[in-house]
């Protein structure tokens, strides 16, 4: 089931969903056992938050009819098994590499992440700089946010966007740290939330842009 929606919406939205190429206001209110003013004001309220779009119209012997159909921002509220997948492959990865080379994989690649990201942090130094990265890392799916520590600005994510995956396999957070060394030239991580810490706490030792490395 879906949150947030009432039972006739996500009856819609699983119609939309297994007629990708879109389906006419008749056909769904046919499906769906009610009128089409129903089916209507349903429609405009998905369309007016990004669930559903309309598409060209379908041309037919008759009076062409408006097709309707779910937005990328619809499809994705279904349920998806990425965390089954990247564990399949991480797996695979370990079992063929082991946990070094994985871990230097990881690495690279998220600093090769953080090399497409780095026009953003241009023009940016210290404090500025830090604020942009936390606000990257929130775009991602972190709880983040930058803190005063005893030791300097620290950056602290209350939640592991993939928690259970790094639980089984410490490997992952090697990508969490190339990913913050390529956007702030080397941070330290003094605490981590999947070996019993409250958050993960990242403290950068230098910060690209800021000679003094000290966040004023």
């Amino acid at each position: 089931m879906l949150g947030g929606f009432s039972e006739r919406q996500q009856c819609l939205l699983e119609l939309l969903l297994r007629h990708q190429g879109g389906m006419t206001m008749e056909a769904l209110a046919s499906s769906l056992k009610v009128s089409k003013s129903a089916v209507h004001q349903h429609l405009n309220t998905l369309e007016r938050d990004g669930y559903v779009i309309r598409k060209a119209l379908r041309k037919t012997g008759g009076r062409p009819s408006q097709l309707y159909a779910l937005t990328e921002r619809g499809i994705h509220l279904f349920p998806k098994q990425y965390a089954w997948f990247s564990r399949l492959l991480l797996e695979q990865l370990l079992e063929r590499l082991g946990s070094e080379e994985v871990e230097q994989l990881l690495y690279q690649q998220g600093r090769a992440t953080a090399a497409g990201l780095l026009h953003r942090l241009a023009g940016k130094s210290g404090r500025g700089r830090l604020e942009e990265v936390v606000a990257i890392m929130q775009e991602f799916g972190y709880e983040a946010e930058l803190r005063e520590g005893a030791q300097g600005p620290e950056i602290v994510a209350h939640n592991c966007i993939y928690h259970d995956l790094a639980k089984e396999h410490s490997e992952v957070c090697t990508l969490d740290m190339g990913f913050l060394d390529g956007l702030l030239d080397r941070v330290f991580q003094q605490e981590c939330i999947v070996q019993g810490g409250s958050a993960c706490r990242f403290c950068p030792l230098a910060v690209k842009g800021d000679d003094k490395g000290n966040g004023n």
